[in-house]
């Protein structure tokens, strides 16, 4: 069946849905027609609150199915072939709590998108911060496509000690772990968030199509990904997309301590597009 014709059916069917829904509740109300009540009407329950009970049970089963539809971790969306395209995640990190990144990494992890590429940007490199690494290691280290280094400088500012030949050989070194890398940790001299994105950006270079970008305290649902890049790619005229972000406790979960689900700001780096975010 062509697809115009199931979207057309579709509207019709839930618009013809609607319709009855709507002539059911104006009837109920109308009538006033009650099927259990109290002696003086205290209580009562009615066709009214029937129709809007079955109503909300029926909305809430279809949210039921198509929530379970889009968050089963582990089974890769099904793409389009116009939407092939290769995608890199940038996650923003400094001195995070440990718990937030965790859960980070790992809703990184369950994204459901073929070979979406990690990279975790550290803004700074002191003993302090060689924690998050070790975090970088315990979820996304165990892969064989993981890579990492800690680099005594980044793009802006050489660190202590560094000659003019030491600090290309730290970009390039940075270049190759990010690109050789499904999963890669760079920790840089302090510099700023936009240093850090900076150092994400300029590595990747135009080894992906589409960056996402997000801080190290985000929980990302698993087709945030895939749902983002479809936006893009359907309208020509749209350069960045924005998730549903919300604070902790609201939206749907993603882990098993029941994170509310996050999703940051999508930055486009081809087609000579690029929008701040941060």
């Amino acid at each position: 069946m062509p697809v115009q014709l199931t979207t057309a059916l579709r509207v019709v069917g839930t618009s013809l849905f609607a319709l009855a829904v709507l002539g059911g509740i104006l009837a109920a109300y109308v009538t006033g027609y009650q099927f259990i009540h109290t002696e003086k009407h205290y209580l009562s329950f009615g066709l009214y609150g029937a129709i809007l009970g079955l109503h909300l049970l029926i909305q809430s089963l279809f949210a039921f199915l198509e929530h379970r539809r889009m968050r089963r971790a582990g089974r890769p969306l099904k793409l389009p072939s116009p939407l092939q395209r290769s995608v890199a995640l940038c996650i923003a990190a400094y001195q995070e709590d440990p718990d937030y990144l965790r859960k980070c990494l790992r809703s990184a992890q369950r994204i459901a998108f073929p070979d979406l590429k990690v990279v975790m940007v550290v803004d700074g490199n002191r003993q302090e911060d060689a924690y998050m690494l070790d975090i970088f290691h315990e979820v996304l280290g165990g892969n064989e496509q993981a890579g990492f280094f800690v680099w005594r400088s980044n793009f802006h500012e050489a660190g202590e000690g560094e000659t003019e030949a030491s600090l290309q050989e730290g970009m390039d070194r940075v270049r190759n772990v990010v690109r050789a890398s499904t999963f890669s940790c760079i920790m840089q001299k302090w510099g700023g968030k936009r240093e850090v994105m900076y150092t994400a950006f300029k590595a990747l270079g135009d080894s992906v199509d589409y960056i996402q970008v997000c801080d190290s305290d985000t929980v990302l649902d698993p087709a945030c990904t895939f749902e983002m890049l479809r936006v893009l790619e359907e309208d020509p005229q749209v350069g960045g997309v924005g998730g549903d972000v919300q604070p902790p406790g609201e939206g749907m979960a993603v882990d098993d301590d029941q994170v509310g689900a996050t999703e940051e700001a999508w930055s486009v780096h081809q087609r000579n597009i690029s929008r701040e975010q941060w």
